[in-house]
């Protein structure tokens, strides 16, 4: 008994570990890679950061497309490298002339949006809870990157960020009262 529970706890630590490493490519609204929801600051023009996170690898490709809300106008993608196929809005494949650090959070590129949504804060406007998500190329249906010095495909998943975030509506409540709608 006591050496399946350990069995079962080990288990546990390493799908945390595991899952904690998902390689993923996502869309950030700052240049540190930290921010992930932002409200909509109105008519404006700005830029946004494209980063492949915790590949663990060095990385000479990437390939993914963005998908914008109807809040976001797509201009141009910024800072690709030299080797690049297309465009976030339609599917993009890029390639590094040297292997790019992969090991933690790496640039991939920036995107110059242009934002419509001024009435941002109104609960019935069409601009609230707006997704910006990280999708497959649709030309190569690949999201992920290439490795160095073997150049195998490394798939990652694509995250989904927001524009215009709307909190759920909550409120407080004791453990009790949470037991009492289950009759304990």
């Amino acid at each position: 008994m006591r050496i399946a529970m350990l069995v079962a706890v080990a288990l546990m630590a390493t799908v945390v570990t595991v899952s904690a490493q998902t390689p993923y490519i996502a869309v950030y609204f700052d240049q540190y890679h930290t921010q992930e929801t932002k409200d909509c600051p109105g008519f404006v023009m700005d830029y946004w950061y494209v980063a492949a996170v915790n590949f663990n690898t060095y990385i000479t490709g990437a390939d993914f497309a963005i998908q914008y809300p109807a809040a976001v106008t797509f201009l141009q993608d910024v800072n690709t490298p030299p080797v690049t196929i297309g465009n976030t809005q339609t599917g993009i494949s890029m390639a590094f002339a040297l292997p790019q650090n992969g090991y933690g959070s790496f640039e991939l590129c920036q995107v110059k949006v242009f934002w419509n949504c001024d009435d941002c804060g109104r609960p019935v406007s069409p601009f609230v809870n707006n997704f910006v998500k990280v999708i497959p190329n649709p030309v190569t249906g690949f999201l992920g990157v290439t490795d160095y010095p073997q150049y195998n495909l490394i798939p990652g998943i694509g995250l989904t960020t927001v524009i215009c975030p709307v909190g759920v509506p909550t409120e407080e409540t004791s453990w009790g009262q949470v037991k009492a709608l289950y009759g304990e």
